[in-house]
């Protein structure tokens, strides 16, 4: 079965809706990792962002978030 999530009565297909929360947390991580200057010792760094994104996207997948009753009627 397709899981689905209900906000304000529109279906929303997971995988969407989980992809763009693991790229909103993969940007952020981006940043810090730019303000530390980590960048510098990674041999491919869109390689590295690309991985990233995956393995958050996969975390958020196996470890869902918390969602607030409000957004699920």
């Amino acid at each position: 079965m397709i899981q689905e999530y209900t906000i304000h009565g529109v279906l929303i297909a997971a995988a969407p809706f989980t992809a763009c929360i693991a790229l909103a947390i993969a940007l952020v991580v981006h940043r810090v990792l730019v303000a530390l200057r980590f960048y510098r010792w990674v041999w491919h760094p869109v390689l590295f962002d690309t991985a990233l994104f995956v393995l958050v996207w996969t975390f958020i997948t196996f470890h869902p978030l918390p969602i607030p009753q409000g957004l699920l009627p």
